[in-house]
């Protein structure tokens, strides 16, 4: 399963992988949220990519939380140390503050992790416009809520809102050599994703736990599937 697409922007190549990534969501199959527990857990597996939500604390430190975060949190340089001992493995940043880039990136370079991250949640794309050396040290999984207004209210009530949502996201995309969305996978419909990639976009899928849905993604030959039962999903892209 999977699909390869070959896009050049601004002079890079930007080459989508020939099978679908699995990256294994923050408490995988049991672990504890945002815990060295699970990040060790998905360093055990052949995730490709596992994923942390992450906050700044009030004396500067990156550290992990979803709501929010206090001392008693792993830093995110653990989490980075950790990684850094597989290579091949990439951490998914999910960015729960605006403006977090420039200090994830300079820390992962500090951890031997540049080139091996993954920014997504609240991304800043001005940001990426004014440093573009940031598009060296991290791939951005794009997440289409953040500019696409009403995104859910307007997926129930307009029809065809999936292909205005698909084109508005690609806009974007382009004009900031983003080259992989980030998508709910309740709203993913095969449109959608034909859309995208008629544009040389690529979809990452989130949270997808269900085998039902898991065998269809990996179907449909999305660039990545997060998922909080990362085994399940290696077995079923194994058996593809």
């Amino acid at each position: 399963c999977g699909f390869r697409v070959f896009w050049i922007f601004r002079g890079r190549l930007i080459l989508m992988s020939d099978k679908t990534l699995i990256t294994a969501h923050s408490g995988s199959d049991g672990t504890p949220d945002n815990s060295l527990a699970c990040v060790r857990y998905a360093l055990s597996t052949a995730a490709d990519a596992f994923e942390v939500d992450v906050r700044r604390l009030s004396d500067g430190t990156l550290a992990l939380g979803h709501d929010a975060a206090d001392h008693t949190a792993p830093t995110l340089r653990e989490v980075f140390t950790l990684a850094a001992a597989k290579p091949g493995v990439r951490v998914n940043c999910d960015l729960k503050e605006r403006g977090l880039e420039p200090d994830v990136a300079a820390l992962a370079a500090e951890c031997g992790m540049a080139g091996r991250l993954i920014f997504s949640g609240s991304v800043d794309v001005n940001i990426f416009a004014a440093h573009p050396e940031l598009h060296d040290c991290a791939e951005v999984y794009l997440n289409i809520e953040e500019y696409v207004p009403d995104l859910y209210l307007n997926y129930r009530n307009i029809p065809d809102f999936e292909l205005t949502a698909a084109e508005t996201i690609t806009r974007v995309c382009r004009e900031h050599g983003i080259s992989t969305v980030n998508m709910n996978q309740v709203l993913i419909t095969r449109r959608f994703i034909e859309t995208l990639h008629e544009n040389g976009i690529a979809l990452s899928a989130w949270t997808v736990n269900e085998e039902l849905f898991l065998d269809w993604f990996l179907g449909e030959g999305v660039r990545n599937i997060t998922t909080r039962k990362p085994a399940l999903a290696l077995r079923l892209r194994n058996e593809k």
